[in-house]
């Protein structure tokens, strides 16, 4: 049987520059690169934003109520309990529903914070893209952009963008920067420490490559999608999970025991386990396949209304759209994605992540069919324009 084989994608000249280097001089330059990066951090924590301004919503709300768009807390379930099944996080659910020996080598359904991977290369990520619900309602309350400014391979910058203040920003902000707990009331100290693991981000920018021979294979409920998990062994005969995205989207591609994978993603933690999530992987005598990790809602409506408003620097449409009997405001994101002006009556078919923008529910749209074409709004868009 084939091992598991873990290659970290990096360039061969920055290992020999670093091993050629005396140990002193290595650790002095450590220590004055992670100052440099606690530096930025704390700079762009103390800068947050808001994603959509005040004077937005001013503009917006009698052209919203005008056209019967409830409010988050009395909106119909039909979309609510959507949202709650395709989103719910804050909890960190994980576990079994069968605890058999054979079984256990992975969780039977996890969640994990829905987070976008930018601009790849070979052996990193540019930039990532979180977003966090705080109260674990099922709709986002903000999102951060992170980067790997000096392509070390750890993201050491990163913009926050607020889609709702709930009026503790200064104290979220203080909890984020603050680094000396050790005066802190043990209470306040738990409080301090729950608010940073809510809003916690990724590190590593690295892509990972994992190849070896199937040795279990199962469905899994993941952020409310059946995704199907692969474990490979290891020389010390441990497992090693990953997630080769929804079921539905792998049919014919023969990824079954006894099979060699070779994997490239993301490594993440859940429980005491940990689970590459990969972006792509190709079965041996195959063709590399891309795995789709977009975690927004599917909803098909008809445009109700719709009008540009600028957002930041740009001009965004919102519209309201008649979903399965609902009027739901959606951000369908930049003007200039559009080839045509878009307009009331128009059938659409999208999907998107759910936020809260004070008391409404609104669907970043990520990407919209009309009539047959299909429009991509990236999610850098959003984050790179205020």
């Amino acid at each position: 049987m084939k091992t598991l084989k873990r290659t970290l994608l990096l360039g061969a000249a920055v290992t020999t520059a670093l091993t050629t280097m005396p140990v002193q001089a290595q650790t002095q330059r450590a220590l004055e690169r992670r100052a440099e990066r606690n530096a930025r951090q704390l700079q762009r924590q103390t800068n947050r934003s808001d994603y959509y301004s005040p004077g937005t919503w001013q503009n917006l709300n009698p052209w919203i109520r005008e056209n019967g768009v409830a409010p988050l807390a009395r909106a119909a379930n039909a979309i609510g309990q959507t949202v709650d099944a395709a989103t719910r996080i804050g909890d960190g659910q994980f576990g079994y529903r069968d605890k058999s020996a054979q079984n256990t080598w992975f969780y039977d359904y996890y969640t994990y914070t829905p987070t976008y991977y930018t601009q790849r290369s070979d052996d990193r990520y540019a930039g990532a893209i979180r977003y966090f619900d705080a109260d674990s309602d099922g709709v986002y309350d903000s999102r951060s952009y992170y980067r790997d400014s000096d392509e070390d391979g750890r993201y050491d910058e990163y913009d926050r963008y607020d889609f709702y203040n709930d009026g503790n920003a200064d104290a979220k902000v203080q909890v984020e920067v603050s680094s000396d707990t050790a005066s802190e009331p043990r209470v306040d100290r738990d409080r301090n420490q729950n608010a940073r693991d809510t809003y916690r981000g990724p590190e590593d920018a690295r892509r990972h490559s994992v190849e070896g021979e199937i040795a279990f294979a199962k469905k899994a409920k993941v952020n409310g999608s059946d995704n199907l998990l692969v474990g490979i062994n290891d020389e010390q005969d441990s497992t090693l999970a990953i997630d080769l995205g929804p079921v539905d989207s792998l049919r014919g591609q023969h990824v079954e025991v006894g099979n060699s994978i070779t994997a490239v993603g993301v490594y993440e933690t859940i429980g005491e386990k940990q689970l590459l999530l990969a972006d792509s992987f190709r079965i041996e005598g195959g063709q590399s396949i891309e795995v789709d990790r977009a975690a927004g809602l599917n909803l098909t409506g008809e445009i109700v209304d719709i009008k540009s408003t600028p957002i930041g620097s740009t001009e965004h449409y919102i519209a309201v759209v008649s979903i399965d009997g609902e009027r739901q405001l959606v951000d369908f994101g930049p003007t200039t994605t559009y080839k045509v002006k878009l307009q009331p009556s128009t059938k659409v078919t999208l999907r998107g992540v759910p936020v809260r923008a004070q008391e409404h529910r609104v669907i970043l749209a990520e990407q919209v069919q009309i009539g047959g074409e299909t429009f991509n709004i990236q999610p850098t868009q959003f984050g790179s324009q205020q």
